[in-house]
This record gives structure tokens, sequence and C-alpha cells, in this order.
């Protein structure tokens, strides 16, 4: 499996602050090997698609060594919401990107084969954002976003609002779902949430 699109790029969303973790999600062992994070890049990488991280911790840099496809971007304004991250995105890379894959750091389970599948998914309908769902709740983090005037428009004018609900924004924005298990997007934010994964809850 390979994603070959130009000005398509993926972007690791890694600069939270975990306060409901206690520590760095980032830096969970992961079961695969590694940690959170740099399972992230693998999956990525086995895809062969153009890859960063934005964050706020320079101990992310340490994770990764030469062998990694992976760029890192310091987060403008760190612990600002996602929406702010995107804004960030979008502004950096209208002029050379013209779709983004977003990648949240704490989805544990997410795997190549799955970003693959939301991936040719998107491919039938360019012109839309794709989010994906678990058939109970939406996952905005975990989707494909073009880069268009309308798009960026309407996340300046949220933005501009005072208001950073991620939703608020996908909702003003043409998109489609991608269905995918609820265990595939399991979303992991509290040390609770981590213990009742790891006992199969």
């Amino acid at each position: 499996m390979e994603i070959k699109l130009k000005k398509f790029k993926a972007f690791i969303l890694a600069g939270g602050k975990s306060s409901r973790m206690g520590s760095d999600k980032a830096l969970i062992k992961h079961h695969e090997g590694g940690n959170w994070l740099t399972h992230k890049i693998k999956i990525l990488n086995n895809l062969n698609l153009e890859t960063f991280v934005i964050t706020n911790y320079t101990s992310h840099l340490k994770e990764v060594d030469k062998s990694n496809n992976v760029e890192f971007i310091s987060d403008a304004q760190p612990f600002d919401g996602p929406l702010t991250c995107i804004e960030q995105i979008f502004s950096s890379f209208k002029k050379t990107t013209k779709n983004i894959l977003i990648v949240p750091v704490d989805m544990p389970n997410l795997n190549t084969k799955l970003i693959y599948s939301l991936f040719k998914s998107w491919e039938e309908n360019q012109n839309f954002a794709l989010i994906s769902h678990d058939g109970i709740f939406t996952q905005p983090l975990f989707g494909i976003y073009p880069i268009n005037e309308e798009n960026h428009f309407k996340l300046k004018k949220k933005l501009s609002s005072g208001k950073k609900n991620f939703l608020g924004w996908v909702d003003q924005i043409p998109h489609k779902y991608f269905y995918a298990k609820n265990g595939d997007l399991i979303n992991i934010n509290s040390k609770r949430e981590f213990l009742n994964m790891n006992n199969g809850i």
C-alpha cells in the first residue's frame, strides 16, 4: 500500500498538554513497539506519505532518527487547541499543499490499512473533507481536509469569533464521513481510559 498524490501531506498533532493523562501521551509505550508518536510516524511512513509532527515538546525530536521520514513543526500557539494548529497548517502550506491528512497522537489503534482505507474513500470525492466516525461519535481529528479558500476563510472566521470548537468549523465546510469500528478510532485522554483500553473494557 502506498499513497501517491502530489501536494498531499500528513500531520501528526502531538502538542497537547496531556493534563488528564498526567504525562505526555506521545511517549506512552505502544503495544507494537516504540511509543504512540513513533508508531504514528511508522504507519504513515509505510504509506510513503510526507509527514510532519506539530508539537510543543523538544523531547519529541529525540524519539526519531534518520530512518524516520518526518519533519517537526513548532506549534505557534502552544496549548491553544487543535483548531489553531489547523489554521497554522493552512496558512503555512496553502501554496504547496492541496489536501492534508490529520492524525492525532492519542489514537493508539490506528494502523496503515485503516489510513489507506480512509484515503481511498476520500479519493472518490476530493472536494469534500472526509471525517472519521465510529458510528456513535464524530472523530474529526482523524480526517482529510482540502486546503482551499472557502475552508480557510471559515476557519479564520471561527477563530476570530473566539470560538475554537473543531466540530463547529467542520459543520460549516463541505464534508462526508468515513465509518470505522469504535475500537479502531478509540481516543485516549485520561489514565482511566488508558487502563480500560488495556483491560479490554
